[in-house]
């Protein structure tokens, strides 16, 4: 596999993650993420997406 097809790879599944997260935000949704230990945790999505793309829930 070329770096390239993995360049490509890595960037799908980033812009995957992004609609994933926003619309999971916008119908307010719970994700799972893990702590510092290994152990599960719900987050809400509305709070990830903001954190992560520093970008206000859209309404729909």
């Amino acid at each position: 596999m070329s770096n390239q097809d993995k360049d490509l790879i890595k960037k799908a599944l980033e812009i995957a993650e992004y609609k994933t997260l926003k619309k999971k935000a916008m119908l307010n949704q719970t994700v799972v993420q893990s702590d510092k230990d290994g152990n599960i945790i719900y987050v809400p999505a509305r709070e990830v997406f903001q954190k992560l793309y520093n970008e206000p829930v859209p309404e729909f």
